[in-house]
């Protein structure tokens, strides 16, 4: 990260919605015309298909943790 680290830290000392809004803010600019809300829609549409057909299979709350927080040392094989 190139963040001026004073700018940082001050932003650290935010409460965490208004550190999450400023994130919001920054992603919306940066990125504005990366998914459209119909692709969004689509793409939810799929994702329900998948599940309501057996493909895949729903997860809870604490196996989806589980999964953000490994962080494999090697890539995949």
């Amino acid at each position: 990260m190139t963040a001026d680290p004073v700018l940082l830290s001050a932003l650290m000392q935010l409460p965490e919605a208004e550190r999450f809004d400023i994130a919001m803010a920054i992603l919306d600019q940066s990125s504005p015309s990366a998914v459209t809300e119909d692709e969004i829609t689509l793409e939810a549409a799929k994702r329900q298909d998948e599940l309501e057909s057996g493909v895949v299979r729903d997860i809870g709350y604490d196996e989806l943790l589980a999964g953000l927080i490994y962080r494999p040392s090697t890539p995949a094989q």
